[in-house]
C-alpha cells in the first residue's frame, strides 16, 4: 500500500498541495527527520516538563522516517544533516589556534563522516538489519569520540537509561513502521515495547555530605591565556574563594584550568595551601613535570595540595592523534600537547569517595562505572555560542541515570549544574496535575 505523505500527519495543513516525489518535498522530508533525529539536543535548551515527555516520541518519529527513506542518497543526506546538527560546533575550536577558515571545514567533514556511516546502514537488506546497524553507530568512536551516543533519547522521558529503554524505543519505531502487522496486533505490541522500556526505578545517588559552592567564570577563550589577563582573573577567584568562606562554605569548585598556568609552585599554590585551612579548595590549572604539561586538578585542603592530571584529552585539541609532526608543521605551529594521567582518578573528602573528572572526561562511561560522586570541571568557552554544552550535559545526564550517580560540574562559560539520577515522569507529571488543580482552586 501507498502512503501518501507519509512523514506529516494528515491534517497538516496545505499537506495535499505536496508532491511527494518533488526534489522540495525530499529535501523538507530529509532536514526533518534530522532534526528529530536530533531534536533533545536543542530541545534542552527550552527544559520544560512537556518537551521531556515528547522528545523521546520525536526521536522514535525520525527513525521511522529513516526507515521509510527507501535509497541511499535519502540515508546519505539524513546521516550528513545528522552530523551537522549534533557536530557543527567542533571547529569552533580553531578560531583560538587562528585557523578561523577551517570552521566550515571541519562542520562538513563531521557531516560527511555520519553521512557516509548512513549510507552503508543502507547497504543491509532488510529494514529491521538497517535499523540495527544504526543502533550500532553510537558504538563507533572515530579517534575516541564517543559523542554520538542514542542513549541521549533518554535522558528525559518515560524510558529507562539502558540498554532496555533504548532498545524498546527502536523497536517501537520499527513495529509502528512495519507494514505488514495488522493495526491491533502493532499496537499490542508497541504497549508492550513501551512497558517494558518505561524507567520504573529511581535511583538513589550519594550526595556531598557538606555545603559547597560551585563557581560560574565567564571568561572569553580569547583572554582566558592573555599574560595581562592573569593576575587579574586569578586575583578575582581568589576574592571568589574568600566570599565562600565568609558564606561559611566547606568546600568551593573551581572550573577547568581556572588559573590558566603551571600552578605548582607559584604564591598562588601556597595562598591556596592557606585558604584551605578554612575551606576545601578543588580548581583546574596546568602542572609541569619533566617537562611534560598536564592539564590538572589541584586540591587544596589542610593545607596541602594534591594533584590529578586528565587522562583522556581532546583530539587536536589537547593531543594530535596522529600526522603529529605534519599537523604541527602545517595547522597547529603552537599547540602544545598535554600528557596523560591515570584512566580514572579518585579521591576522599571527609570519608567520601570521589571521582575526578576534567571537561571531556565527564562524559565518559568508564568514569561512571564504579562512581558514586563525580566533581567536574570544564571550560566550554572553546565551544561559545554553540549547542556543545547542551549536548555534554545530556550525556552525563544518561551516564548519571544509567548508573545512579551525582555529578558536580563547574563550568568557564556555560553552564553550572548539579546532576542527579531523574526521577520518575509520571510521578513529575501527577505532581504538576496536582499543582494545576490547586492553583485552579486558589484562584
Amino acid at each position: 500500500m501507498k502512503l501518501k505523505l507519509n512523514f506529516l500527519p494528515y491534517f497538516f495543513p496545505f499537506s495535499k498541495k505536496f508532491d511527494p516525489n518533488s526534489t522540495i518535498f525530499k529535501i523538507i522530508k530529509t532536514f526533518f527527520c534530522a532534526f528529530l533525529l536530533s531534536n533533545p539536543i536543542y530541545f534542552s535548551f527550552f527544559e520544560n516538563i512537556f518537551l521531556e515527555t515528547l522528545s523521546p516520541f520525536l526521536a522514535i518519529w525520525g527513525l521511522i522516517l529513516l526507515l521509510q527513506t527507501k535509497n541511499a542518497k535519502g540515508y546519505f543526506w539524513t546521516g550528513f544533516l545528522t552530523g551537522l546538527f549534533w557536530f557543527w560546533w567542533v571547529g569552533l575550536s580553531a578560531i583560538y589556534f587562528d585557523l578561523s577558515y577551517l570552521v566550515p571545514v571541519i562542520a562538513l567533514i563531521m557531516g560527511l563522516v555520519y553521512g557516509v556511516l548512513f549510507r552503508i546502514c543502507f547497504l543491509f537488506k532488510f529494514d529491521f538489519l538497517r535499523l540495527c546497524a544504526i543502533f550500532a553507530l553510537s558504538f563507533i568512536h572515530p579517534l575516541g569520540f564517543d559523542w554520538f551516543e542514542w542513549g541521549i533519547y533518554t535522558s528525559y522521558g518515560f524510558f529507562d537509561s539502558s540498554f532496555r529503554g533504548i532498545i524498546c524505543l527502536f523497536l517501537i519505531a520499527y513495529f509502528i513502521y512495519e507494514g505488514y502487522i495488522s493495526r491491533y496486533y502493532k499496537m499490542t505490541i508497541v504497549l508492550i515495547l513501551f512497558f517494558t522500556g518505561f524507567h520504573y526505578e529511581e535511583k538513589a545517588a550519594t550526595t556531598l555530605p557538606f555545603s559547597y559552592k560551585l563557581i560560574n567564570t565567564n571568561i572569553s577563550q580569547e583572554q582566558k591565556f592573555l599574560q595581562e589577563k592573569l593576575l587579574l582573573n586569578s586575583n578575582a577567584l581568589l576574592s571568589e574563594i574568600s566570599r565562600a568562606i565568609l558564606e561559611k562554605k566547606e568546600l568551593i569548585v573551581l572550573p577547568e584550568t581556572a588559573f590558566a598556568f603551571n600552578l605548582h609552585g607559584t604564591k598562588y599554590e601556597e595562598f591556596l595551601k592557606e585558604l584551605s585551612h578554612k575551606i576545601i579548595i578543588i580548581t583546574g590549572a596546568f602542572y609541569t613535570k619533566d617537562e611534560e604539561t598536564y592539564n590538572s586538578t589541584y586540591i587544596f585542603r589542610q593545607g596541602k595540595s594534591y594533584i590529578f592530571n586528565k587522562h583522556f584529552l581532546v583530539p587536536f585539541g589537547e593531543e594530535i592523534p596522529f600526522f603529529k609532526e605534519f599537523v604541527r608543521k602545517y595547522f597547529l605551529p603552537n599547540i602544545e600537547e598535554f600528557a596523560r594521567g591515570p584512566v580514572q582518578s579518585q579521591y576522599k573528602l571527609n570519608g567520601v569517595l570521589i571521582t575526578n573528572a576534567i571537561c571531556y572526561e565527564a562524559t565518559k562511561e568508564q568514569n561512571y562505572k564504579n562512581s558514586k560522586i563525580i566533581i567536574a570541571l570544564s571550560n566550554n568557552a572553546w565551544f561559545k555560542h554553540s549547542s556543545e554544552y547542551k549536548l555534554q550535559k545530556l550525556l552525563m545526564q544518561f551516564y548519571a541515570n544509567k548508573y545512579g550517580v551525582s555529578v558536580y560540574h563547574a563550568t568557564n562559560g556555560k553552564e553550572n549544574a548539579v546532576i542527579l539520577p531523574k526521577k520518575r515522569l509520571d510521578l513529575r507529571w501527577l505532581e504538576e496535575v496536582k499543582g494545576w488543580k490547586k492553583s485552579l482552586f486558589e484562584s
